[in-house]
């Protein structure tokens, strides 16, 4: 979970592929993950239309970010968050506000809740809640649409979603896992010890593949069986020549970072 969408994966001892997906309208036929993407983030944006609490699709994006990021962003699902206490400001770096030299402002938030409090119990008189319950009910809302593509990957193909566990990674995910595993009815939650840059250190930890595919109308026979063979050596080298490439620029960059790094401590 991030903060802009939450995607979800399934794994019982093997990566589960999709071969074929429509993103924005577009087909893609391309081997990939099969990652269920959800529009419910820190960032997505809270709204109260119609006397329905909605969250998301709209995100506040890094900028102008969350109300509490001092750049005078909207309330989000961080919001409800650091309004409910699951955030405490004092473990986050300063670096909010116009000079990103702030911590997250908590008073900020207070007070658009309680000022979205007003509107709320204005249309419901004879219901009224307090800003706290609002904000709770925001996250239950954001719950339940985080719990809607797991229902997808599990139930929906016929595995119980009760018995697996729950892998939580992202900033976000950590203040959302056990309500969305008792939603769903999950036991387990497992939050990595690198959670919170899981995706940043999967990429350092994947293997680096590289894919080559050219069209071909040729019936596999004796009489077409070298030039098929030359055609995939071809694309074999043309592969290993992508995969030397980009090891090269992967220690580029190892080293770059680790000069940063060496850079920032002096």
């Amino acid at each position: 979970m991030g903060g802009t969408s939450t995607d979800v994966s399934r794994y019982a001892g093997e990566f589960e592929f999709s071969f074929e997906s429509v993103t924005a309208g577009i087909k893609i036929a391309a081997p990939q993950l099969d990652i269920n993407t959800v529009a419910a983030g820190g960032g997505s944006i809270l709204f109260y239309k119609n006397g329905v609490f909605v969250v998301g699709p709209e995100s506040a994006s890094a900028h102008p970010g969350p109300a509490c990021y001092r750049k005078g962003g909207p309330l989000t699902v961080t919001d409800a968050n650091l309004f409910t206490g699951r955030i405490l400001p004092e473990y986050f770096p300063k670096i909010f506000g116009p000079n990103e030299d702030q911590s997250l402002d908590y008073e900020i938030t207070k007070k658009k809740f309680e000022e979205l409090a007003e509107i709320i119990n204005k249309d419901n008189p004879g219901f009224p809640k307090t800003a706290k319950e609002i904000a709770l009910g925001f996250l239950k809302v954001a719950n339940f649409q985080m719990a809607k593509p797991i229902r997808e990957l599990t139930d929906a193909k016929g595995h119980d979603a009760t018995t697996h566990a729950l892998a939580s990674f992202g900033g976000a995910g950590g203040q959302h896992a056990s309500s969305i595993a008792k939603i769903l009815k999950i036991k387990k939650v497992i939050i990595h010890k690198h959670s919170s840059i899981l995706s940043a250190y999967g990429i350092s930890l994947a293997d680096i593949v590289n894919e080559q595919q050219e069209p071909c109308a040729e019936v596999y026979n004796e009489s077409t069986r070298d030039l098929l063979l030359t055609k995939c050596a071809a694309l074999k080298e043309k592969a290993v020549v992508e995969l030397a490439s980009q090891v090269l620029f992967t220690k580029f960059m190892n080293v770059n970072s680790h000069l940063m790094i060496m850079t920032r401590m002096f």
